[in-house]
């Protein structure tokens, strides 16, 4: 769904880019619009990084900021996904 909601993380769905890597916007099947932050190869974390790197943005909660709406931890991936207000 992630892959489809940035076409396959194309270059037109990129909004940004960090120390992390990059962040892509997209629209998924129930019309939620979501920021994806994808980590690039060079700035992969540790998993132990990455997990806390979750738990606080799922603990976190203000009308000014984006909400965490779900993750991906694989071998080869590390991608965050946040619901756009």
């Amino acid at each position: 769904e992630i892959m489809k909601a940035t076409k396959s993380f194309s270059k037109d769905s990129e909004i940004g880019e960090g120390g992390f890597g990059k962040v892509y916007v997209g629209l998924l099947d129930d019309n939620r619009q979501v920021a994806i932050k994808r980590a690039s190869e060079m700035s992969f974390q540790g998993s132990k990084e990455f997990r806390n790197e979750i738990m606080l943005l799922s603990r976190l909660h203000h009308r000014h900021l984006v909400r965490l709406e779900g993750f991906c931890d694989d071998k080869y991936e590390q991608v965050l996904t946040f619901h756009l207000l």
